[in-house]
């Protein structure tokens, strides 16, 4: 059974993986949307790799047929004597893998190049790299140099993409050479699990590389969905001093302010980075005092253009000069409020001063001053929503979390692919903004209850 760097890297992550794949693979779920979009953006990010290498030849595959033929068309291009390859296949016993870029630099001597879509060199690219030298070398060709092409996130846009300045080379030639040994290794044992009969221990303890969470969604198609199981008679645990404490640097009126941001690997805009978190919307809920009517303002860009400078005009015109701002998890929006002063250096001092009254409404779950164990020990705002305040629920609306809003905005307005969907939505984007900031509001409330306050 032939066993391709995708096989390998299952492997690594963990043995019974690449079992399923290989006997069981209805049990591997299917890729979602906002994963596909993660992919397309690191294509997208290939042209602009390969574009510093103009003599490449392009090889690769759009078919089955184009693939199995792949082996031999790279030995034709090397027969030929193209020096440099993209997408070449190379086998070697029951070994394949098709590497991003093969750089002759003698007869049968290579530079190897991998092309991430990640702004830094990672653990699991040595592991990657290694398979492929093991397999370049076992059909005869000699390794010379490693490197990583990856984005580099200080690259600012100003005008058409800069293919130079907007990727970044890294050797890790060194690194890929000190796993040789154990490469082999795990290269054989990949080639036992995957012609066992019998299903490697699927027990989640064994994964590694940071797959735990992936690949629990194909255990629990495995065992079956095992639910956890809530401790009788477990009160939450409530430190009310603490909470109070934390309620009295609050001043009136209450700003609650929650972003949606865009992102692109290929900055949209001039002045945008690459992956930099752009807000296009934003919700306000404000109480403007203890027994005030609750109201709210908001903001959503629906044109094909950058939203920083509108939205920051309208946000520095709604959210006032006083007040605590309400956020949960304030490393995100003060991190956006810097930037967007940075982009825009006329309202720097404006977005400094809304920082400077940022209160982040999850720190009473993050220090454990109210905390129940039906929150699975995550202080995430969908964790506590549910338990504090069950009238309230995402589960109904079109859009229910961060990155699909993100995706659907992007494509509908920016990509322009879903013409067709764009006002349903824009209409769900505002109604899952919304809750993110009235969901806020309710927690508020329960907490000021705990201090004996009317909110």
């Amino acid at each position: 059974m032939q066993i391709s760097k995708s096989d390998y890297m299952l492997y690594l992550r963990h043995p019974a993986w690449l079992w399923v794949k290989k006997h069981k693979p209805s049990l591997i779920p299917p890729v979602d949307e906002n994963t596909q979009a993660i992919f397309d953006a690191g294509h997208a990010f290939e042209p602009y790799a390969e574009s510093l290498f103009p003599e490449g030849v392009a090889l690769g595959f759009s078919d089955y047929d184009e693939y199995r033929s792949l082996p031999q068309r790279t030995q034709d291009a090397i027969a030929r004597g193209d020096q440099v390859l993209f997408q070449p296949r190379f086998e070697w016993k029951e070994f394949t893998c098709i590497c991003d870029i093969v750089s002759f630099v003698g007869a049968r001597e290579v530079d190897l190049y991998e092309i991430k879509a990640s702004t830094r060199t990672k653990l699991d690219h040595e592991y990657d790299l290694a398979f492929q030298a093991a397999v370049l070398e076992g059909s005869g060709l000699k390794v010379r140099n490693i490197s990583v092409i990856h984005v580099n996130n200080r690259y600012v846009r100003h005008g058409e993409i800069n293919a130079h300045e907007l990727t970044t080379f890294t050797d890790i030639t060194a690194e890929v050479r000190a796993r040789e040994e154990a490469t082999h290794k795990h290269m054989a044992q990949a080639v036992v699990t995957a012609n066992s009969t019998e299903m490697p221990d699927p027990n989640p303890k064994h994964a590694r590389l940071g797959s735990k969470k992936a690949w629990l969604q194909i255990y629990e198609n495995i065992v079956g969905t095992v639910e956890k199981q809530l401790q009788i008679g477990i009160e939450p645990i409530i430190d009310k001093p603490k909470i109070a404490e934390f309620l009295q640097q609050l001043e009136y009126p209450l700003y609650f302010l929650d972003y949606e941001t865009m992102s692109g690997l290929i900055p949209y805009f001039d002045g945008h980075r690459p992956y930099q978190q752009v807000p296009f919307q934003y919700s306000l809920h404000v109480l403007e005092a203890p027994h005030a009517e609750l109201t709210q303002k908001e903001y959503l860009h629906r044109e094909n253009s950058d939203p920083s400078r509108p939205l920051t005009e309208q946000l520095i015109q709604d959210i006032g000069d006083k007040g605590s701002v309400i956020v949960w998890y304030e490393d995100f929006e003060k991190g956006r409020n810097k930037e967007l002063g940075e982009m825009m250096p006329e309202y720097k001092n404006a977005m400094e001063a809304i920082n400077e009254r940022v209160v982040d409404l999850m720190v009473p779950f993050k220090q454990k001053w109210y905390d129940d164990q039906r929150f699975n020990g995550s202080a995430s705002i969908k964790n506590v929503l549910p338990v504090l305040c069950p009238h309230l629920s995402y589960k109904e609306l079109g859009i229910q979390e961060g990155g699909s809003a993100q995706r659907l905005w992007m494509e509908a307005v920016l990509d322009e692919k879903r013409a067709d969907q764009k006002d349903q939505i824009l209409e769900d984007l505002i109604e899952y903004c919304s809750l993110d900031t009235l969901a806020m509001v309710e927690i508020y409330k329960k907490l000021a209850e705990l201090d004996g306050k009317n909110s």
